[in-house]
């Protein structure tokens, strides 16, 4: 993942409230609300995906990507995770 898809995705989820912690070539992901509310994301193949397998999104479209890792995480727009 290039530095500017590591920052606009990280800017596009702390609008939700999520925290972001940068770890080589990944994003880890975490609501703080809950210790268990994490996810590890990173880029293969021009796509966002978590360690799990589960494809979020394409690169070039944070905005989707971070909506649904938000739901994920159970996180709401506006900062109040």
């Amino acid at each position: 993942m290039d530095a500017s898809g590591y920052r606009d995705l990280a800017d596009r989820l702390k609008a939700y409230g999520l925290s972001i912690v940068a770890k080589g070539a990944q994003l880890c992901v975490a609501n703080p609300l809950s210790a268990n509310l994490v996810e590890e994301i990173a880029s293969q193949g021009g796509r966002y995906v978590t360690t799990w397998g589960y494809e979020l999104g394409e690169r070039g479209d944070e905005s989707g990507t971070a909506l649904r890792l938000a739901f994920l995480l159970g996180a709401s727009p506006g900062g109040a995770a």
